[in-house]
């Protein structure tokens, strides 16, 4: 069974009721609100480090939403796109495409990276790639 969820005037094709695709997670967490604040949303998933070879942990986060990068001029934007336009250069590039990284602000205001291809389960929907 598939249905289709409206989300920012984009069409979502959600496969089944218990799982969503990848790409869908990232236009989600891509997406705004009607204020123009970041969407909340709960992610869980697997830590991994290759340096130190540790990981393995599963790490759930509730109320979650996407981090906002600072420009030159100090302003804070919430990137959608893969490159920036002059005006809104970042001050140091993250580089979330090329790494497949996403920086996720939690509610208590704490900062956490995570690797997008580790990510598990998604506003409790298992997700697939």
């Amino acid at each position: 069974m598939s249905f289709i969820l409206q989300c920012c005037g984009r069409s979502i094709v959600v496969m089944n009721s218990e799982f969503i695709r990848l790409w869908d997670v990232l236009e989600i967490m891509d997406s705004m609100d009607v204020h123009g604040n970041p969407v909340s949303f709960q992610v869980k998933y697997v830590t991994a480090n290759r340096t130190t070879k540790e990981g393995g942990e599963i790490i759930e986060l509730k109320d979650a939403c996407k981090c906002s990068v600072k420009t030159r001029k100090g302003e804070e934007v919430f990137p959608e796109k893969r490159h920036f336009e002059a005006i809104e250069k970042v001050s140091k590039d993250p580089r979330h495409w090329s790494n497949s990284t996403r920086n996720i602000l939690l509610p208590n205001g704490q900062k956490r990276k995570l690797h997008i291809r580790l990510i598990i389960e998604f506003n409790h929907k298992r997700v697939c790639y």
